[in-house]
């Protein structure tokens, strides 16, 4: 059986998103690799196994592009309300919180959208029903 590891992603300024990644998410370095041309910084903490991967490839100075294939990562928060409130007064950006829900009424799924310093988005969602 398989075992999800991490997700890459490649940013422009490695030290803007180790912070942004570390002040929004309490994302930390669990394993660092710096080569000549290259570091890969993978990401985690106390919650989950799965790691982000930072790909910088340095001496690049054009912004990359996202293209149509990409979506968003997702983490899962207990309370969607409370988390956009503190990063709001981190001094980032969410978008509302949103919410979808059933015929009947009852909750799917409350959630926010956030960009990172490269403009990939990150799901906030609420630990409730398939999101525990």
């Amino acid at each position: 059986m398989s075992k999800l590891i991490h997700t890459m992603i490649r940013v422009q300024d490695l030290q803007r998103s180790l912070d942004f990644y570390q002040k929004a998410f309490d994302l930390g370095v669990a394993h660092r690799l710096d080569f000549p041309d290259f570091t890969l910084a993978y990401l985690r903490n106390d919650e989950t196994h799965a790691e982000l991967e930072l790909t910088w490839n340095k001496g690049r100075a054009e912004p990359y592009t996202h293209g149509d294939g990409y979506g968003h990562v997702a983490v899962s928060v207990p309370d969607v309300k409370a988390e956009r409130e503190r990063l709001i007064a981190l001094g980032l950006a969410p978008n509302d919180v949103r919410e979808f829900r059933n015929d009947d009424g009852s909750l799917i799924a409350r959630y926010f959208f956030i960009q990172d310093p490269d403009g990939y988005k990150i799901e906030v969602l609420e630990r409730h029903g398939h999101y525990e």
